[in-house]
C-alpha cells in the first residue's frame, strides 16, 4: 500500500466516494483512481460504502456510552459469552457501536436516543434485561 492508496482510503472513510472527486482532490488521473479503488475493494481494504447519518437531525439528540459488567457465573451457567451478549446488543437499532473491553467494564456500547426518557427505556428494555448483565454505567455525551 502506497501513499495514494492511503489517501484514497482516508478520503473514502471521511465520505468522499465519487471517483471524479477523489481524482480531483488527489490530483491523480481518474483511470488510476478507478483502478486503485477496484483493487482496494478486491483486497477487502474497502469492505463497503455507507452513508453518514446525522442522527441529531433524525431526532436522536442523545448519544451515550454504556459500560456493561457481566456476571461470569451466570454466563457460564447459561452457556453464554460476552461475545453473544455483544452480538445481541449490536442487533438493537439504537446501538451504534460495541466492543469487548478490559478494565472496569466488560463491554462498552455507544447508543443513541431521542431524549432521556427514551434512553431510560433503551437501557431498561434492551440492555439491563439481557441475561448475564450484572451492572451498567451510562455516560451521556455533552454536546
Amino acid at each position: 500500500m502506497d501513499n495514494l492508496d492511503e489517501e484514497l482510503i482516508s478520503n473514502v472513510d471521511t465520505g468522499i466516494i465519487k471517483y471524479t472527486a477523489l481524482a480531483k482532490k488527489l490530483n491523480s488521473p481518474l483511470s488510476t483512481v478507478h483502478f486503485r479503488m477496484k483493487r482496494l475493494e478486491k483486497e477487502k481494504v474497502i469492505k463497503y460504502y455507507k452513508g453518514e447519518i446525522d442522527w441529531k437531525n433524525a431526532g436522536f439528540t442523545i448519544t451515550a456510552f454504556v459500560m456493561i459488567s457481566v456476571d461470569k457465573i451466570v454466563l457460564k451457567e447459561k452457556k453464554r459469552t460476552q461475545e453473544t451478549i455483544l452480538k445481541e446488543l449490536q442487533g438493537v437499532l439504537y446501538v451504534r457501536e460495541g466492543y469487548i473491553t478490559t478494565g472496569d467494564a466488560d463491554i462498552i456500547i455507544k447508543i443513541i436516543a431521542k431524549d432521556t426518557s427514551h434512553l431510560k427505556d433503551i437501557i431498561l428494555n434492551y440492555i439491563d434485561s439481557k441475561e448475564g448483565i450484572a451492572k451498567t454505567n451510562t455516560m451521556i455525551v455533552l454536546g
